[in-house]
């Protein structure tokens, strides 16, 4: 799964590594389609492949994960903020879309911290809850702080697996 994106970013030196383990995180949440068509955790993942082969040093991969993660975490929450109204209007009024919904955002409301921690570590999560704690108001404080910590030991983990996967991986 990585042996192709490893080999196209390779062209691109360190530098194209790096921007890939920092924008493809980065972009995740505040456009769903991005993290859909390559996951974020697959760059970070691969930048720790590509870190095991000497291509880029293991903490520029470590902090370079971290900070996409934070960005897009913010990204999404701001993208949350902002057009939570327009995206809430588009699901039907009546039906099971409206019902799963409103579970979710009473889900957030009231698990805030925890479901932005969780979310880091699930694909689907990790696209939706910063939209989603963004759309219910949380305070952007407490919000931050569960982003920080949730990125602080999500990214690393997944720059550590690529790592360890980096003697069966291209490089």
């Amino acid at each position: 799964m990585m042996a192709w994106p490893a080999e196209r970013v390779l062209a691109y030196g360190r530098f194209g590594i790096l921007a890939t383990v920092l924008l493809l995180p980065a972009l995740e949440a505040p456009l769903p389609l991005v993290g859909a068509l390559l996951p974020g955790q697959t760059a970070v993942a691969m930048g720790g492949l590509l870190a095991w082969h000497g291509r880029v040093p293991v903490v520029a991969a470590l902090v370079t994960a971290v900070v996409g993660a934070v960005l897009g975490n913010v990204a999404g929450y701001a993208v949350g903020r902002r057009f939570s109204a327009r995206l809430l209007a588009r699901v039907p009024a009546d039906g099971r879309r409206r019902r799963s919904t409103d579970r979710a955002l009473g889900l957030i409301e009231r698990r805030g911290g925890s479901a932005v921690f969780v979310g880091r570590f699930t694909a689907v999560l990790r696209t939706l809850v910063p939209t989603l704690c963004g759309a219910t108001r949380m305070p952007l404080r407490r919000y931050l702080a569960w982003s920080v910590v949730s990125s602080v030991v999500g990214a690393p983990a997944f720059v550590l697996i690529g790592y360890v996967m980096g003697p069966a991986g291209p490089g």
